[in-house]
């Protein structure tokens, strides 16, 4: 029931008032701000995403992934022992296998995430998008970063937007879906809204 969509207001002013009290919030300090640090580490997708990629790049990011922090920054922190890596290795769909096999010759459990669908134009067609959705699972993704056709979005296609994301979610199969909304394109912080609840609405 996308109806309600064309009726989303954003209050702007209130938006950036809110941006501007944030940039004030007081920061943690000392083995707070270290442990913050060490979760953000967890969290961060480390990417190649390079026209001049090569299976010799992408196992030095690879080494990286599993080893992110210096080990004596590690020892001193009393977290050597805790396997901290990154959450997940980004790569190009046909430099997914070289990612895959080297995690696992490295004997590490590190997810491989690929960019599809047009990555990062979005400018394909969908048919295609698909297709690469699928053989990036195929060769061992374990999690998919679609891109969202920003021209839809523009022309206010909501039920296309929708159906598009949806199908490429279904293309995941078990593969977990990330959405990129490409929000310095939209327009505007309704559209951004907007194409966020769609996104989440087609799963």
């Amino acid at each position: 029931e996308l109806g309600w969509i064309s009726q989303v207001h954003v209050n702007r002013p209130a938006v950036v008032r809110h941006a501007e009290q944030i940039k004030k919030w007081r920061t943690v300090k000392g083995n707070w701000q270290a442990a913050w640090l060490l979760k953000a580490v967890t969290c961060i997708d480390l990417t190649t995403l390079s026209g001049d990629d090569t299976p010799s790049n992408v196992h030095r990011l690879c080494f990286k992934a599993k080893h992110p922090i210096r080990e004596d920054l590690l020892k001193a922190l009393d977290m050597h022992d805790k396997g901290i890596t990154v959450g997940a290795v980004c790569v190009y769909p046909a430099r997914v296998t070289d990612a895959v096999n080297t995690l696992k010759a490295a004997g590490c459990n590190i997810p491989v995430a690929s960019v599809a669908a047009g990555f990062p134009s979005g400018q394909t067609p969908l048919e295609t998008k698909l297709a690469e959705i699928k053989l990036a699972v195929q060769y061992g993704a374990r999690e998919i970063d679609i891109v969202i056709s920003r021209s839809l979005v523009l022309t206010g296609q909501w039920e296309g937007l929708y159906e598009e994301i949806r199908q490429c979610r279904e293309a995941c199969g078990e593969a977990h879906m990330k959405t990129i909304l490409a929000t310095g394109e939209l327009g505007s912080l309704a559209n951004v809204y907007k194409a966020s609840m769609i996104a989440m609405m087609a799963g």
